[in-house]
């Protein structure tokens, strides 16, 4: 059987589901749990290329439940070191709608956490911190495809819920037009390739909630100076790409006028000059004030050695303005929305910086 034919065969038993082992359940296991993978299997290399060094451990997986037949029988592909259980780690699957309308190929992290016999879904916070971060990471490695879209939608089942939570991207293969081999070959590739960078952010240590998409940006800049002839190469970073970092700045300025013009500041902009971003005037002291973007929650921001010195002599005159949660259109240079966090006076603390590199002079 061809990978199309046992997608569209999966899908067509879906309609015939039972928590029960009827003839149509049993067939739809064998299905997933061994046709489906071992024809993945034939394409390995292939997937495996992509992965670069997650491709030696590469593994594929299916289940249609464990006892009670399971409403969204799943088929995942992962690297048995980065993600080793399905409630752990990033990987790519397979997800069979419960209502027989399709498949949906997603990159997805574990959307659930084991304790004993029973599964708890993950603390919707948790799971949209993990979603923003992950988004911003490999949204540029899927964006020309226009048939990938952000989340999946799978139904009202409560599982299907806890899968949609932790889905970052998916594709939706319809009922009857499931695409030949070969393109769906070509999506499990391109979606390798976003998995990959996933973890290497993890092997990095660059964890949600850690370090924001922008400051991650930086980590690997300063990685590949270090050490210029260790995979990954740049352009494969793990943030945002040049437009897309500018578009969140430039939304951040502006959110940044509109808080200073409402303030009474006087203010003019010194971005490109200076080591903060507006010098401002009210009740006759000057302020500097330091702006940062960021498409991630109010986590953590990047801030140059002479950025620290300016508003350590500046202080209490000063303030940080932090856009956070900021939305990059479509077009991937654009960006609209954000909420504004503002700390005024800014007091920098020593136990809250951290350095992200180090200069070490050889005379």
């Amino acid at each position: 059987m061809s990978l199309s034919s046992i997608l569209q065969s999966i899908i067509s038993l879906q309609h015939e589901h039972s928590s029960v082992g009827t003839p149509a359940m049993a067939l739809r296991g064998e299905l997933v749990r061994d046709a489906l993978r071992l024809e993945i299997n034939e394409w390995r290399l292939e997937i495996a290329r992509v992965l670069g060094r997650y491709g030696d451990d590469l593994e594929v997986r299916g289940s249609d439940g464990s006892g009670r037949k399971a409403v969204i029988p799943w088929v995942r592909l992962y690297s048995r070191r980065m993600a080793p259980a399905p409630t752990k780690g990033w990987s790519i699957s397979y997800l069979f709608h419960p209502d027989g309308a399709g498949v949906s190929l997603c990159l997805i992290h574990g959307s659930t956490t084991g304790e004993g016999r029973q599964f708890k879904s993950l603390g919707r916070g948790e799971a949209a911190e993990l979603v923003d971060w992950g988004r911003s990471v490999v949204r540029n490695d899927l964006a020309h495809d226009e048939a990938v879209q952000a989340g999946v939608v799978l139904g009202r089942q409560h599982l299907a819920a806890a899968y949609e939570r932790t889905a970052l991207f998916s594709k939706f293969y319809a009922d009857g037009s499931i695409p030949a081999d070969e393109a769906l070959v070509g999506d499990l590739v391109l979606f390798s390739g976003a998995l990959a960078k996933l973890y290497r952010a993890d092997e990095a240590g660059i964890t949600p909630g850690s370090s924001s998409a922008e400051v991650v940006h930086i980590l690997q800049l300063a990685e590949e100076m270090a050490a210029p002839f260790k995979p990954p190469q740049r352009g494969q970073g793990w943030g945002l790409d040049t437009a897309a970092k500018t578009a969140v700045e430039l939304r951040a300025m502006r959110v940044a006028e509109e808080w200073l013009s409402r303030e009474g500041f006087a203010f003019t902009d010194v971005s490109s000059t200076d080591s903060c971003d507006f010098r401002a005037q009210r009740d006759g002291e000057d302020w500097v004030i330091e702006v940062k973007g960021t498409t991630a929650g109010p986590k953590s921001i990047l801030v140059t050695r002479n950025e620290v010195a300016l508003h350590r002599a500046s202080h209490p005159l000063n303030a940080l303005l932090v856009v956070h949660g900021v939305k990059l259109g479509k077009d991937g240079v654009s960006a609209s929305g954000g909420t504004l966090l503002v700390l005024s006076p800014w007091l920098l603390e020593d136990d809250r910086l951290s350095p992200t590199s180090y200069e070490y002079r050889l005379v």
